[in-house]
């Protein structure tokens, strides 16, 4: 079920917030249950029986998290560490066979193929929508629990909800259990809850809907038609501002709905094409990604406390394991290589993310939009046309990507790009809040302007599925 769609807007959503907002004055355990109901059944709505992985991953951690708990007061670390691996070993477990087993099999084919030996057997696995962000917050809880950063929730239903609230379970933000224990306890909802909420999600699907579904068949095309230098640069530039807009725009949505249900979840996106160091990036894409790896990865690792050496291996695995993470392909990996070297090439000539010069941006643009033609890429063959294009002088533009270059595309790719390289300090989003003539001429432009075409579109079935949702 969509967030832009018929199904969820008109009657789910409304359904939810009916049910949801006066229970909650009367009884929290009522309207959490409500919530819970929701959540599982809106997942079940695009995974059917594959609902029953994510209650797997709940148990799991619910006991991993538990017991670990119970060793850590009494000093029993070995079994604390057996806890951690547990849940380690059974939701990458999970993960690895569902998203990666297809990919690993043909990588060992491929090898085997080479050296005259068998092959196995392709196995035809189901992708289960979401496995990705529901896996690591699941863990993120047991492995916050096992170091004493958080008390266990104790009731498992209210785990179950934690990691199954329908706001972020596609695709994000990744939130933690420390971000919303306390919420899952005690939350208000009123008029200015709704009413925040009700502007950020409507932003968020604005964005989606105006910006980044406009741009995507001018995408398709470029990526569809023989490499030009013109349709080369389509390409990067426009999948730039289609996977921003349509991830900002979920994210987005997303937190608004968390406020309509009475949750603050964090921020995932801070400007970050405005960046001008690849480590600055990466300090506002994707955020609570970055934060997670940073946080349960690199740092446990040993981060930049063991020496150079081991923090430019540190930073390039963590890479490596992010790029692997969004996809099982060739592209995806290299795209976490490509991302963790230009980090490292940063920091070996002391760059940092507060570090400021035209040279600096033009380096972070030319880092990120190569990276977006691997991201993008069906192949790495692909990608090498692309990027052999894109320095091939050439007027020839051809015929499917002249005629999906509209007024319509048009003003969604060059509008989408200049949004996106504003000063990273101006957050069109903290003008739905301000009290001042910027603030009021932004949100008429928003309900006044932008809802009624996104409604139409919505009416009229015009809406894709969101680019994460793969992932």
């Amino acid at each position: 079920m969509l967030f832009n769609s018929v199904a969820f807007l008109w009657l789910f959503l409304a359904v939810v917030l009916a049910v949801h907002t006066p229970l909650l004055r009367v009884s929290l355990t009522a309207a959490n249950i409500v919530l819970l109901l929701s959540s599982l059944f809106f997942y079940w709505w695009g995974s059917a029986e594959l609902v029953l992985l994510l209650a797997v991953s709940v148990i799991i951690d619910y006991l991993a998290a538990d017991l670990a708990s119970i060793a850590r007061n009494r000093g029993k670390s070995r079994i604390v560490k057996l806890c951690v691996a547990a849940s380690v070993t059974a939701n990458i477990g999970l993960l690895g066979w569902f998203k990666y087993s297809g990919f690993l099999a043909e990588m060992i084919n491929d090898i085997t193929a080479r050296t005259g030996g068998g092959s196995l057997i392709v196995p035809t696995v189901i992708l289960p929508i979401g496995i990705s962000f529901f896996t690591f917050q699941s863990m993120s809880y047991t492995f916050d629990v096992a170091a004493g950063r958080i008390q266990p929730i104790g009731d498992p239903l209210r785990l179950l909800l934690y990691v199954s609230l329908f706001p972020q379970l596609i695709a994000g933000p990744i939130v933690r259990a420390r971000d919303v224990q306390a919420q899952l306890s005690q939350r208000v909802v009123g008029g200015e809850q709704l009413a925040n909420g009700f502007s950020r999600f409507a932003y968020g699907l604005a964005k989606k809907m105006l910006v980044a579904d406009s741009v995507a068949p001018l995408v398709d095309a470029a990526y569809a038609s023989e490499p030009t230098m013109a349709t080369a640069w389509i390409a990067a530039l426009g999948y730039a501002v289609q996977i921003y807009f349509d991830f900002s725009g979920y994210s987005d949505m997303a937190i608004g709905l968390g406020q309509m249900l009475g949750f603050t979840f964090p921020e995932n996106f801070r400007r970050p094409y405005a960046a001008a160091t690849v480590t600055d990036f990466w300090r506002r894409w994707h955020m609570t990604l970055s934060t997670w790896f940073r946080d349960y990865l690199y740092i446990p690792l040993g981060g930049n406390r063991a020496g150079r050496g081991r923090t430019y291996f540190n930073l390039v695995l963590v890479f490596l394991v992010t790029g692997f993470w969004h996809g099982a392909a060739w592209t995806f990996v290299l795209w976490g290589v490509w991302h963790g070297a230009a980090l490292l090439a940063e920091r070996s000539v002391g760059v940092s993310a507060t570090s400021s010069h035209p040279a600096l941006r033009l380096w972070t643009a030319v880092v990120v939009l190569g990276g977006w033609v691997l991201f993008r890429s069906p192949d790495l063959a692909t990608a090498g046309s692309i990027y052999a294009a894109a320095f091939t002088p050439s007027l020839a533009v051809p015929e499917a990507v002249s005629a999906a270059f509209t007024p319509l595309t048009a003003a969604a790719l060059f509008g989408g790009l200049l949004m996106s390289v504003l000063p990273g300090q101006f957050r069109p989003v903290d003008l739905l809040t301000a009290m001042n003539p910027r603030g009021l001429v932004f949100r008429l432009g928003l309900f006044g302007l932008a809802l009624p075409v996104v409604a139409f579109r919505v009416l009229a079935g015009v809406y894709t599925p969101f680019l994460y949702f793969q992932f």
